[in-house]
């Protein structure tokens, strides 16, 4: 698992990729070690430019 903030995610594209599509979904649910946690998962397609 990768932990970044919605900005550090953008960043990572901003120069080399062209974003088609960023979809962002929020849920609570567990972690590995059992505890609850509220999620941000990002899926992003993208073109390298």
């Amino acid at each position: 698992m990768v932990f970044l903030s919605k900005k550090q995610v953008l960043d990572l594209f901003k120069d080399s990729f062209e974003i088609i599509e960023f979809n962002e979904i929020e849920k609570d649910g567990m972690t590995g070690l059992g505890k609850m946690k509220h999620w941000h998962i990002y899926n992003i397609m993208a073109k390298k430019i």
